[in-house]
């Protein structure tokens, strides 16, 4: 037996100070305006949202200890902070008192009438503090470069050049020289090979920290990521995690030779080497933190896919981003073993800042999972049912190095969680 709306009814209160409630009201529906026009008879109503819940009642304090009741929701209704209203009708609400109105009346005996007024509280939102990591990244690659550049010339200018010879130079730079044509393409037309390079530096050991300069003061990490292809965080990894093998293969350089000579290589190694992390960090900072892509509910068939694909936001990979940032942050680890102290520092910041913007990025992304196709199906037919987009078979074949789209063996392969 279902209860009845009297035992239904809770007991009123305020604040914990409990009274009467013979009447209330609070409006409903929706707000607007009503526009009325000359000589029509069809007028409009524009709904502008929904109608304030500002609760008004008529409330009751009857008893022997009608004043001491009375006196504390006096002080009760004087607070300006939000309390807990207990409706008979509506339960437990947050609101704020209002507009109230309290009167006495010797008829009435020990009774005393308030008209009260209840506002609905909002609750203030704190404000939090973001950090903007890719900011940070920027930031301290500027200032890695700038004292790069320093040291490169502090270093240069101890150096005499008189001592160096060009077969010790370019057995020390070949490696140096190799990275510097994979990942500076516009320094190949400056030098042509291992011994143009050599006698740059034995003529004019300036000009190659000019070159970098200049070449920094127009880089733009957007050309390794590109979100308008969908790849745009698998294109970015892929050249950061390359160009972290090509900062470790020249950490050193070869100690036979000359002492000028091991110097002038040593800190042409260092320029390259932070140049190169300069540069990863650029490609980094523009790797942004993935918002979550909404669920769809309901996937369109194959058929429905094929006339029009699923549009699908770029989602990092987090085991990819995660395993990034511990190389990174490897690489940049030996790097500084053999810094100075004030570019340790410089060195220090961009690893810390490169690691806490990954750090966030990964925390955005989807991790792999290990899932084994029960029978050999083709990567379309296994993207379809496993993330219902037909159109991520392609992630399915790359992740995996699977020899044809068509032949999904029933073995184990990662693909994406989500």
């Amino acid at each position: 037996m279902t209860d009845t709306w009297r035992e239904r009814l809770l007991p009123a209160s305020f604040r914990g100070i409990s009274f009467l409630i013979p009447q209330t009201s609070v409006p409903v529906g929706m707000k607007g305006q009503l526009h009325e026009f000359p000589q029509r008879d069809t007028p409009f109503f524009e709904p502008l949202g929904k109608q304030s819940q500002v609760h008004k009642m008529t409330a009751w304090v009857i008893g022997d200890d009608c004043f001491d009741r009375r006196d504390k929701l006096i002080e009760a209704l004087g607070t300006p902070d939000a309390g807990e209203l207990v409706h008979p009708w509506l339960g437990r609400m947050q609101v704020k008192p209002g507009e109230c109105e309290m009167s006495h009346d010797l008829v009435g005996g020990g009774m005393i009438t308030f008209d009260l007024t209840f506002y609905p509280d909002v609750p203030l939102k704190t404000p939090a503090a973001r950090v903007n990591t890719q900011a940070q990244v920027v930031k301290s690659s500027e200032s890695l470069l700038t004292s790069s550049l320093n040291r490169y010339q502090s270093a240069m200018g101890t150096v005499n050049q008189a001592r160096l010879g060009l077969l010790q130079m370019r057995n020390s730079l070949s490696n140096v020289f190799s990275v510097v044509q994979q990942q500076f393409a516009p320094f190949v037309s400056v030098f042509t090979d291992v011994n143009g390079f050599a006698q740059s530096l034995m003529n004019s050991p300036g000009s190659l920290s000019s070159l970098f300069s200049s070449y920094f003061s127009s880089f733009s990490g957007s050309s390794f990521f590109s979100s308008r292809s969908g790849s745009g965080y698998r294109s970015a990894v892929a050249a950061a995690t390359q160009q972290v093998g090509a900062v470790s293969s020249i950490n050193t350089v070869s100690t036979i030779g000359g002492t000028d000579a091991v110097k002038a290589s040593q800190a042409t190694a260092n320029l390259v080497q932070d140049s190169v992390l300069v540069q990863i960090g650029l490609i980094v900072s523009e790797m942004p933190v993935a918002t979550q892509p909404e669920s769809i509910e309901s996937m369109p068939s194959v058929e429905q896919q094929a006339l029009q694909p699923i549009v699908r936001p770029d989602v990092p990979v987090a085991d990819d981003v995660i395993e990034l940032r511990d190389h990174l942050n490897e690489a940049i680890h030996d790097a500084s073993l053999k810094a100075d102290p004030d570019h340790y520092l410089a060195l220090n910041s961009f690893r810390q800042a490169v690691v806490k913007h990954l750090t966030a990025v990964a925390q955005s992304g989807v991790r792999l999972v290990d899932v084994t196709p029960p029978e050999t199906l083709s990567a379309l037919v296994l993207a379809y049912r496993r993330f219902g987009d037909a159109t991520r078979a392609p992630e399915v074949v790359q992740r995996n190095r699977i020899r044809h789209p068509g032949f999904v063996p029933a073995l184990p392969i990662k693909i994406a969680q989500r």
